[in-house]
């Protein structure tokens, strides 16, 4: 998965544009973010193929967390 497309997919998740998510943003920032965004994005990671320890998802706090997380699986 491209980090572009990760990002497109995690705006849909957060319910924003693609283009507010930096990688300084705090996740917390977003309304959306509560643990049904963190099994939706579980499943469209495990959809995509990309492998992550989805017990350290809800401790990301930035989307440099989550990318950093996907590591060398996003492009």
């Amino acid at each position: 998965m491209k980090k572009a497309d990760f990002i497109k997919e995690l705006a849909d998740v957060l319910m924003t544009e693609a283009d507010t998510l930096k990688p300084e943003v705090e996740l917390t920032s977003f309304e959306a973010w509560d643990s049904t965004a963190v099994l939706n994005l579980v499943v469209l990671l495990d959809e995509q193929g990309v492998k992550v320890d989805e017990e350290k998802i809800p401790d990301c706090k930035t989307v440099q967390d989550l990318m950093d997380l996907a590591g060398d699986t996003l492009e």
